[in-house]
């Protein structure tokens, strides 16, 4: 769960991660040190309960399942 502390260590980022470039998507993924923070990332539209957003894009979806497996692996 998200905290206040952690909205303002993520305020540099854009509100819809599907906007980021690769390198500041990248970065905010590297910010994510828990399953459970990148899964509510991952998983934003339903957390969020807004279906409009834009889904992931092939790479960012890519990016997302590396991000897990360093997370799981230590990385």
């Amino acid at each position: 769960m998200m905290h206040e502390a952690d909205l303002k260590r993520l305020s540099w980022k854009a509100p819809d991660y599907t906007k980021l470039k690769e390198k500041d998507f990248v970065r905010a993924l590297k910010d994510i040190n828990t399953k459970e923070e990148l899964e509510g990332l991952a998983n934003r539209r339903k957390w969020l309960n807004n279906h409009q957003l834009q889904t992931w894009s092939d790479w960012q979806r890519e990016a997302i399942i590396n991000r897990k497996w360093e997370i799981e692996n230590g990385g």
